[in-house]
Protein backbone atom coordinates (compact mmCIF):
# COMPACT_ATOMS: atom_id res chain seq x y z
CA UNK A 1 0.00 0.00 0.00
CA UNK A 2 1.17 3.47 -0.54
CA UNK A 3 2.19 5.84 2.09
CA UNK A 4 1.96 3.48 4.99
CA UNK A 5 5.37 4.75 6.76
CA UNK A 6 3.67 7.02 9.12
CA UNK A 7 2.22 5.67 12.20
CA UNK A 8 -1.87 5.69 12.86
CA UNK A 9 -2.87 8.15 15.19
CA UNK A 10 -6.47 7.73 15.78
CA UNK A 11 -7.27 10.79 18.06
CA UNK A 12 -9.12 9.51 20.57
CA UNK A 13 -11.21 12.58 21.35
CA UNK A 14 -12.48 12.27 17.46
CA UNK A 15 -13.10 8.45 17.40
CA UNK A 16 -14.67 8.75 20.62
CA UNK A 17 -17.02 11.63 19.19
CA UNK A 18 -17.72 9.56 15.85
CA UNK A 19 -18.32 6.92 17.79
CA UNK A 20 -21.34 8.34 19.65
CA UNK A 21 -22.84 10.45 16.69
CA UNK A 22 -22.71 6.29 14.93
CA UNK A 23 -24.14 5.01 18.47
CA UNK A 24 -27.18 7.44 18.46
CA UNK A 25 -27.99 7.14 14.80
CA UNK A 26 -26.28 4.87 12.65
CA UNK A 27 -23.27 3.17 12.85
CA UNK A 28 -18.68 4.07 13.63
CA UNK A 29 -16.79 1.50 12.39
CA UNK A 30 -12.93 0.72 11.60
CA UNK A 31 -13.02 -1.26 8.74
CA UNK A 32 -9.46 -1.90 9.33
CA UNK A 33 -6.34 -0.45 10.26
CA UNK A 34 -6.66 2.49 7.75
CA UNK A 35 -10.50 2.89 6.83
CA UNK A 36 -13.14 4.36 9.19
CA UNK A 37 -17.41 4.29 7.93
CA UNK A 38 -19.69 6.50 9.79
CA UNK A 39 -23.63 6.33 9.03
CA UNK A 40 -25.86 8.50 10.05
CA UNK A 41 -29.67 7.38 9.02
CA UNK A 42 -32.17 9.88 8.93
CA UNK A 43 -36.70 9.53 7.98
CA UNK A 44 -35.57 10.27 4.22
CA UNK A 45 -35.18 9.35 0.85
CA UNK A 46 -32.15 10.85 0.25
CA UNK A 47 -28.73 9.46 0.65
CA UNK A 48 -25.68 11.17 0.58
CA UNK A 49 -22.34 9.08 -0.02
CA UNK A 50 -18.87 10.69 0.99
CA UNK A 51 -15.34 9.98 0.86
CA UNK A 52 -13.38 11.93 3.45
CA UNK A 53 -9.55 11.51 4.96
CA UNK A 54 -9.53 11.00 8.49
CA UNK A 55 -6.13 12.40 8.62
CA UNK A 56 -7.90 15.55 7.52
CA UNK A 57 -10.46 15.74 10.08
CA UNK A 58 -9.06 14.38 13.54
CA UNK A 59 -6.95 17.35 14.06
CA UNK A 60 -9.49 19.24 14.48
CA UNK A 61 -11.02 16.84 17.11
CA UNK A 62 -14.59 16.51 17.80
CA UNK A 63 -15.47 19.29 15.32
CA UNK A 64 -13.92 17.00 12.24
CA UNK A 65 -16.41 15.72 11.03
CA UNK A 66 -16.70 14.11 7.58
CA UNK A 67 -17.68 15.60 4.42
CA UNK A 68 -21.39 15.84 3.33
CA UNK A 69 -22.27 16.02 7.65
CA UNK A 70 -23.60 19.82 7.60
CA UNK A 71 -25.82 18.43 4.97
CA UNK A 72 -27.73 16.06 7.06
CA UNK A 73 -29.16 18.32 9.34
CA UNK A 74 -29.83 20.98 6.57
CA UNK A 75 -31.32 18.82 4.45
CA UNK A 76 -32.46 15.80 6.18
CA UNK A 77 -30.94 13.38 4.47
CA UNK A 78 -29.13 10.21 5.58
CA UNK A 79 -25.22 10.15 5.47
CA UNK A 80 -22.74 7.05 4.68
CA UNK A 81 -18.98 8.70 4.77
CA UNK A 82 -15.99 6.83 4.01
CA UNK A 83 -12.85 7.75 5.48
CA UNK A 84 -9.52 6.95 4.74
CA UNK A 85 -6.03 6.96 7.73
CA UNK A 86 -3.58 8.37 4.39
CA UNK A 87 -3.63 7.91 0.75
CA UNK A 88 -4.87 4.77 0.67
CA UNK A 89 -7.32 5.22 -2.41
CA UNK A 90 -9.64 3.25 -0.20
CA UNK A 91 -8.16 0.24 -2.08
CA UNK A 92 -9.70 -2.08 0.97
CA UNK A 93 -11.22 -5.29 1.09
CA UNK A 94 -13.58 -4.49 4.09
CA UNK A 95 -14.55 -1.04 2.20
CA UNK A 96 -15.01 -3.24 -0.60
CA UNK A 97 -16.83 -5.40 1.00
CA UNK A 98 -19.02 -2.97 2.63
CA UNK A 99 -19.76 -1.27 -0.50
CA UNK A 100 -20.89 -4.53 -2.53
CA UNK A 101 -22.40 -6.45 0.84
CA UNK A 102 -24.96 -2.70 0.73
CA UNK A 103 -25.60 -3.38 -2.52
CA UNK A 104 -26.34 -6.55 -2.56
CA UNK A 105 -29.33 -6.26 0.40
CA UNK A 106 -30.74 -3.20 -1.49
CA UNK A 107 -29.24 -0.54 0.43
CA UNK A 108 -28.41 1.60 -2.14
CA UNK A 109 -31.36 0.81 -4.26
CA UNK A 110 -33.84 1.67 -1.11
CA UNK A 111 -33.38 5.32 -1.34
CA UNK A 112 -34.79 7.45 -3.88
CA UNK A 113 -31.75 10.15 -4.49
CA UNK A 114 -28.19 8.57 -3.68
CA UNK A 115 -25.77 11.81 -4.17
CA UNK A 116 -22.08 10.74 -4.45
CA UNK A 117 -19.58 13.40 -3.27
CA UNK A 118 -15.94 13.78 -2.69
CA UNK A 119 -13.00 16.15 -3.26
CA UNK A 120 -9.03 15.28 -4.40
CA UNK A 121 -7.25 13.02 -6.29
CA UNK A 122 -7.67 9.46 -3.97
CA UNK A 123 -11.00 10.44 -2.84
CA UNK A 124 -12.76 11.51 -5.96
CA UNK A 125 -10.79 8.47 -7.72
CA UNK A 126 -12.43 6.10 -5.25
CA UNK A 127 -16.04 7.66 -5.33
CA UNK A 128 -16.00 7.35 -9.30
CA UNK A 129 -15.22 3.90 -9.14
CA UNK A 130 -17.81 3.45 -6.29
CA UNK A 131 -20.63 4.86 -8.30
CA UNK A 132 -20.90 1.41 -10.12
CA UNK A 133 -22.30 0.23 -6.58
CA UNK A 134 -25.34 3.29 -7.20
CA UNK A 135 -26.53 3.55 -10.76
CA UNK A 136 -28.63 6.61 -10.86
CA UNK A 137 -26.32 9.10 -8.18
CA UNK A 138 -25.95 12.27 -9.01
CA UNK A 139 -22.14 12.59 -8.85
CA UNK A 140 -19.91 15.89 -7.42
CA UNK A 141 -16.38 15.51 -7.53
CA UNK A 142 -13.59 18.51 -6.70
CA UNK A 143 -10.66 18.01 -8.42
CA UNK A 144 -10.90 14.04 -8.77
CA UNK A 145 -8.27 11.57 -10.27
CA UNK A 146 -9.67 9.41 -12.33
CA UNK A 147 -6.68 7.24 -13.19
CA UNK A 148 -3.07 7.32 -11.82
CA UNK A 149 -1.22 4.06 -13.87
CA UNK A 150 1.16 4.81 -16.48
CA UNK A 151 -1.18 3.04 -18.96
CA UNK A 152 -4.79 4.53 -17.94
CA UNK A 153 -3.02 8.27 -17.17
CA UNK A 154 0.90 8.78 -18.70
CA UNK A 155 0.87 12.44 -17.85
CA UNK A 156 0.30 11.60 -14.04
CA UNK A 157 3.72 12.23 -12.21
CA UNK A 158 2.18 13.03 -8.64
CA UNK A 159 1.69 9.68 -7.63
CA UNK A 160 4.24 7.51 -9.38
CA UNK A 161 5.28 5.56 -6.25
CA UNK A 162 1.32 5.22 -5.61
CA UNK A 163 1.41 3.08 -8.38
CA UNK A 164 2.76 -0.15 -7.27
CA UNK A 165 -0.77 -0.64 -5.50
CA UNK A 166 -2.49 0.27 -8.64
CA UNK A 167 -5.40 1.72 -7.57
CA UNK A 168 -6.82 1.65 -10.70
CA UNK A 169 -8.13 -2.22 -10.91
CA UNK A 170 -9.73 -4.04 -11.29
CA UNK A 171 -11.44 -2.40 -13.93
CA UNK A 172 -14.09 -0.12 -14.49
CA UNK A 173 -12.16 2.84 -14.29
CA UNK A 174 -14.00 6.07 -12.00
CA UNK A 175 -15.23 7.34 -16.12
CA UNK A 176 -16.38 4.19 -16.75
CA UNK A 177 -18.10 3.34 -13.24
CA UNK A 178 -19.79 6.49 -13.99
CA UNK A 179 -21.61 5.93 -16.77
CA UNK A 180 -24.60 4.12 -14.63
CA UNK A 181 -25.15 7.94 -12.72
CA UNK A 182 -27.93 10.54 -13.94
CA UNK A 183 -25.43 13.11 -13.23
CA UNK A 184 -22.01 14.01 -13.21
CA UNK A 185 -20.08 17.21 -12.28
CA UNK A 186 -16.54 17.53 -11.83
CA UNK A 187 -15.08 20.86 -10.43
CA UNK A 188 -11.04 21.57 -11.76
CA UNK A 189 -8.48 24.22 -12.26
CA UNK A 190 -7.95 24.60 -15.66
CA UNK A 191 -4.65 26.47 -15.53
CA UNK A 192 -2.79 23.17 -13.24
CA UNK A 193 -2.13 21.02 -15.78
CA UNK A 194 -2.79 17.54 -14.09
CA UNK A 195 -6.13 18.62 -12.53
CA UNK A 196 -7.33 19.54 -16.09
CA UNK A 197 -6.05 16.56 -17.94
CA UNK A 198 -8.05 14.31 -15.48
CA UNK A 199 -10.78 16.16 -15.79
CA UNK A 200 -10.74 15.60 -19.33
CA UNK A 201 -10.93 12.04 -18.82
CA UNK A 202 -14.50 12.32 -17.78
CA UNK A 203 -16.45 12.81 -20.95
CA UNK A 204 -19.40 10.67 -20.46
CA UNK A 205 -22.80 12.55 -21.89
CA UNK A 206 -23.94 13.24 -18.22
CA UNK A 207 -20.69 14.81 -17.40
CA UNK A 208 -20.48 18.55 -17.10
CA UNK A 209 -16.90 19.73 -16.02
CA UNK A 210 -16.92 23.20 -14.61
CA UNK A 211 -13.57 25.09 -14.35
CA UNK A 212 -12.32 28.17 -11.26
CA UNK A 213 -9.24 29.07 -13.19
CA UNK A 214 -6.46 29.56 -10.37
CA UNK A 215 -8.38 28.04 -7.70
CA UNK A 216 -6.11 24.73 -7.22
CA UNK A 217 -6.39 23.66 -3.16
CA UNK A 218 -8.61 26.73 -2.30
CA UNK A 219 -11.13 24.57 -4.39
CA UNK A 220 -11.20 21.62 -2.58
CA UNK A 221 -11.22 23.75 0.79
CA UNK A 222 -13.98 25.52 -0.41
CA UNK A 223 -16.18 22.87 -1.46
CA UNK A 224 -15.78 21.46 2.21
CA UNK A 225 -17.04 24.59 3.68
CA UNK A 226 -21.01 24.18 4.70
CA UNK A 227 -21.52 27.52 3.31
CA UNK A 228 -20.63 26.23 -0.40
CA UNK A 229 -21.67 22.41 0.33
CA UNK A 230 -24.93 22.92 2.22
CA UNK A 231 -26.49 24.67 -1.30
CA UNK A 232 -24.74 22.32 -3.46
CA UNK A 233 -26.13 19.37 -1.90
CA UNK A 234 -29.62 21.12 -2.77
CA UNK A 235 -29.02 22.11 -6.23
CA UNK A 236 -27.88 18.02 -6.10
CA UNK A 237 -31.02 17.11 -4.54
CA UNK A 238 -33.71 19.25 -6.61
CA UNK A 239 -31.30 17.90 -10.01
CA UNK A 240 -30.67 21.63 -11.21
CA UNK A 241 -26.77 21.96 -10.42
CA UNK A 242 -25.19 23.66 -13.33
CA UNK A 243 -22.68 25.47 -14.04
CA UNK A 244 -24.51 29.53 -12.88
CA UNK A 245 -25.47 27.26 -9.69
CA UNK A 246 -21.73 25.82 -8.46
CA UNK A 247 -20.14 28.90 -9.31
CA UNK A 248 -22.78 30.90 -7.39
CA UNK A 249 -22.06 28.86 -4.29
CA UNK A 250 -18.65 28.45 -4.65
CA UNK A 251 -17.40 31.41 -6.18
CA UNK A 252 -17.89 33.79 -2.24
CA UNK A 253 -16.35 31.26 -0.63
CA UNK A 254 -13.43 31.02 -2.87
CA UNK A 255 -12.86 34.74 -2.48
CA UNK A 256 -12.91 34.37 0.73
CA UNK A 257 -10.23 32.48 0.93
CA UNK A 258 -6.79 34.45 1.67
CA UNK A 259 -4.50 32.49 -0.26
CA UNK A 260 -6.64 32.61 -3.60
CA UNK A 261 -7.11 36.14 -3.20
CA UNK A 262 -3.21 36.49 -2.88
CA UNK A 263 -3.48 34.24 -6.22
CA UNK A 264 -5.38 36.37 -8.05
CA UNK A 265 -3.97 39.56 -7.24
CA UNK A 266 -0.54 38.67 -7.80
CA UNK A 267 -2.09 37.59 -11.56
CA UNK A 268 -3.46 41.30 -11.96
Amino acid sequence: MPDTSAPIDPRREWVRHLGRIGSDHGLFSRLDARHFALMVEEESDTLLVSFDRADGLWSKGAEGLPLGFDAVPAHDVSLLSLMSVGRTWFRSDEVEAMLTGLAADGFFASFKHIILLASGPDCGHAAARAAVHMPGARVLLSRPAAAISARHAPFETRFRADRRADPDTPQPLGPEALESAAQVTILFDPRDPSDAAQAALFRGPQTTRIGFSLAGDALSEAFKQPEALVPLTRHLMRGTLDRKAARAALRPVLHAHPIYRETLSTRR
